[in-house]
């Protein structure tokens, strides 16, 4: 490693690398990603993110920091972010005015804040004790130090550098003092503006200093865009289904449909609906279409757009990720390159061909796999031609002042997005997400397929959003699949303890019984266990108590099993899991829960139809379980569309309930938070967005346990450890090792209420359940106990 003696006379960015090579590199890189956009003015984003890489680690120059970067002083007068902020504002600034262009935003002031912030999260702009303007209110006095330090030491080579590119840093220097007042105003002007233009803005560019700087930091290449047959799905389709028969000659007639639409779309809407039923192959119909689309897209708008294809929940990312595998893989595209999965529990691997390609005639057995650092570049950037994720890391993309979430945004602009499962967004959250869609369709030329049963109303047919299911009605007037029956009169765990003893009794059928508590699915699971543990039927427990490797092993067997079976779930069968049962008994919930509970009936309607019961259970306070789970607007609007019905026809339900429903929803749902965070964005006043905008609600607090259940747990375990305690290993080398086990170890960890966990070992800043004491934690048919419930601890 180089000293700071060996190179006391030259400049380092990083050790082993000049800062004018990192500079240069990070503003070519940046330049490059906006000329390969095709967005209003890239020409101009792309001379404007140069001059930002350019900028952004000038004042890495001072002797400070090269005495930081090589070990021999620390100090708060190496920090580089602020006076290279104020750099980029001067040459950002000089750069328009000497060119005289003419620009609607003040974009010096973007660049500042962009610079400022690349090594951490977005602050407020203005009116909050630690905003931007505060910190240049209140100059600290290294800033000053930092000028002296430069304007004493020989740095000829930078300043010949930046007068390559017209810029004087002895002009800087002479300024220096006017610029920070002119730099206070206009932070106070971009937030009297209050414009949505600025959000965004700061976020493209934010995301390619960040993206560009990232990369030549960890010295990551990126891999060429790659080409997609726009047929891969009918190849598919041709070699593995036969004839299309009952409900699959329906889904088949979606899937034309929806394809052949293509020729009759204006390019220049961009945003659609697909409107099916749940079962009629919405997966495989949309992958198709974003095939095809992508393909019009690069012929008419040469436009080459990534598919991101976003999901509600992990187990839906994890079965359509199988579906577009097995498309894929059919005609060989079968690397990293072409498709990611990208969520909380991806596996940290990235697989090339060793010649950087992954046209079909290579050899696919010349696969390289990317060392970890480099595979998270190129995972957490999005670098792939279809990205497969949650709604989470979509929407912590476009509303957030994360570092992390906010470098790949760039990313997003010219792809195509399809919303799976679009009613499972917090109808609260309609307008926010309808303001970020619609910029990024306008703006940064995406297009927006949502794709439901039922559409929420985010956009509306009069904000221009696309149908491209004319006669949705015939498809769902086709899957009648199941009847509703609704029992309007509360009933008590142990009342409903003996009628569905009674009900497996008398019938010969699948049944599945979905309760709203944790508490509740054990009580019942433990008294049907009590009857028929020897009497022939399978008998199986679902619920987030059960560790991720043992839930999708318990599915598994579900699905491929052909015996009777009765199983026992929390709400989480309703995420996508493609189950399929005769009868079910659901504890009463919201509109969109009860409709995705029923897609688990009779699903490929090959059997007499199916019976999906509604029924309202109370604990001994007479107060219903769904009331500690769910909205209670939403539960009062559910219990007035079916208090009049005791039993209905799925076609019917469709037809006179489901859409009234989310019709009603966008009108008695209060909309102050999305306004709310509308105003955030606009004043960029962001540092505390993530607290006002939670996808996912959960006042509950958990503690991750690991569950050491078997050989296999105890080898990963193993591994965890001694990763953990290899002290020749640096904190970023642990933390990508352990990132590389991650989905392995995740197989294994619970999250659970605080207030339940009882008695359990604090290891290596994880709770974990050893080997000898699983009997007294955890159950294997129930999973984890609580503390209520758990035994006296040993010690």
């Amino acid at each position: 490693m180089l000293s700071y003696t060996d190179k006391i006379n030259e400049l380092y960015s990083h050790p082993q690398k000049p800062l004018t090579e990192h500079l240069l590199n990070v503003a070519e890189n940046s330049r490059s990603i906006f000329e390969n956009l095709n967005i209003e003015n890239n020409s101009f984003y792309a001379s404007l993110s140069f001059l930002i890489g350019l900028c952004h680690d000038f004042a890495k120059c001072t002797s400070f920091f090269q005495k930081h970067l090589f070990g021999i002083e620390n100090s708060e007068k190496a920090y580089h972010s602020f006076l290279s902020a104020i750099f980029g504002y001067y040459v950002i600034k000089k750069y328009i005015k000497e060119n005289e262009i003419k620009e609607e935003l003040n974009y010096p002031i973007i660049g500042y804040i962009c610079i400022i912030n690349h090594h951490g999260n977005l602050k407020d702009v203005y009116n909050t004790e630690k905003s931007e303007f505060n910190k240049i209110n209140q100059i600290p006095q290294y800033l000053d130090e930092q000028i002296k330090d430069i304007k004493s030491r020989n740095i000829s080579s930078l300043k010949e550098f930046y007068l390559k590119y017209n810029i004087s840093i002895d002009d800087f220097l002479e300024e220096y003092e006017e610029i920070k007042s002119v730099i206070k105003k206009d932070l106070k002007i971009i937030y009297r503006e209050k414009r949505i233009d600025n959000y965004f803005n700061v976020l493209i560019l934010f995301s390619v200093l960040l993206d560009s700087d990232k990369l030549d930091a960890s010295y990551t290449e990126t891999y060429p865009r790659q080409e997609l047959n726009a047929n891969l799905v009918d190849l598919y389709k041709q070699e593995k289904f036969g004839q299309y028969e009952g409900i699959n000659e329906i889904r088949e007639e979606a899937y034309q449909e929806l394809t052949s639409s293509l020729e009759n779309i204006d390019l220049n809407n961009k945003i659609y609906s697909i409107t099916l039923p749940t079962g009629s192959g919405k997966t495989m119909s949309a992958f198709s279409f974003a095939l095809k689309l992508r393909r019009k897209i690069k012929n008419e708008k040469n436009i080459i757009p990534r598919i991101i294809y976003t999901m509600p929940f992990l187990s839906i990312v994890d079965q359509n990720e199988e579906v577009l595998r097995k498309i894929l893989n059919y005609s060989n595209y079968d690397t990293s390159d072409i498709l990611i999965k990208h969520n909380s529990t991806s596996e940290l691997s990235y697989v090339v061909n060793k010649n950087g390609t992954t046209k079909i005639q290579d050899d696919p057995t010349e696969k390289a796999e990317l060392d970890v650092d480099k595979a998270e570049m190129l995972l957490e950037g999005w670098y792939s031609e279809i990205v497969i994720t949650t709604f989470y890391q979509l929407a912590y993309t476009l509303i957030s002042n994360k570092n992390k979430a906010l470098r790949k945004f760039h990313n997003i602009s010219n792809s195509i997005i399809i919303v799976d499962e679009a009613q499972s967004i917090p109808a609260k959250y309609n307008q926010i997400f309808k303001t970020a869609l619609d910029y990024l369709s306008k703006k940064f030329n995406v297009w927006i397929i949502f794709m439901t049963a039922t559409q929420p109303e985010i956009f509306k047919e009069s904000d221009g959003i696309l149908p491209l299911i004319t006669n949705e009605q015939k498809y769902f007037d086709c899957f009648d699949r199941v009847n509703y029956v609704f029992h309007h009169t509360p009933m008590t765990i142990d009342d409903f303890k003996e009628k569905i003893v009674d009900i497996i009794q008398e019938n010969n059928k699948d049944i599945m019984i979905v309760l709203n508590t944790i508490s509740s699915s054990t009580e019942i699971f433990e008294y049907i266990q009590g009857y028929f543990d020897e009497e022939g039927i399978e008998l199986y427990y679902l619920s987030g108590n059960i560790i991720p490797k043992e839930k999708l092993e318990r599915i598994k067997k579900i699905k491929e099993s052909n015996n009777r079976k009765v199983i026992v779930t929390t709400q989480l069968i309703e995420a996508g899991v493609n189950i399929d049962v005769d009868i079910i008994y659901r504890d009463f919930a919201v509109m969109d829960s009860i409709i995705q509970t029923a897609g688990r009936c009779n699903r490929n309607d090959k059997k007499e139809k199916g019976t999906v019961n509604i029924i309202h259970l109370i604990n001994e306070n007479k107060r219903e379980y769904s009331s500690f789970i769910y909205d209670s607007t939403l539960l009062r609007l559910t219990e007035e569309l079916t208090k009049d019905y005791t039993e209905i026809s799925e076609k019917d339900f469709n037809l006179k309930i489901s859409k009234k429903y989310y019709t009603e929803v966008n009108n008695r749902i209060s909309h102050d938070v999305s306004h709310n965070l509308e105003k955030i964005i606009s004043t960029l006043k962001i540092s505390n967005i993530t607290h006002e905008f939670k996808l996912i609600e959960d006042d509950i607090e958990k503690i991750d346990v690991f569950i050491e259940i078997n050989d296999e747990a105890t080898e990963i375990w193993d591994k965890y450890n001694e990763i953990y305690s290899d002290k020749n290993l640096k904190n970023y080398e642990k933390k990508l090792k352990l990132k590389k086990i991650n989905r392995q170890f995740n197989n294994y960890v619970l999250s659970i209420p605080t207030n339940l966990i009882g008695t359990v070992n604090y290891d290596k800043f994880i709770f974990h359940v050893g080997k000898n004491d699983i009997e007294r934690k955890y159950n294997l048919n129930t999973g984890f106990i609580a503390q209520e419930n758990e035994n006296a601890y040993m010690i």
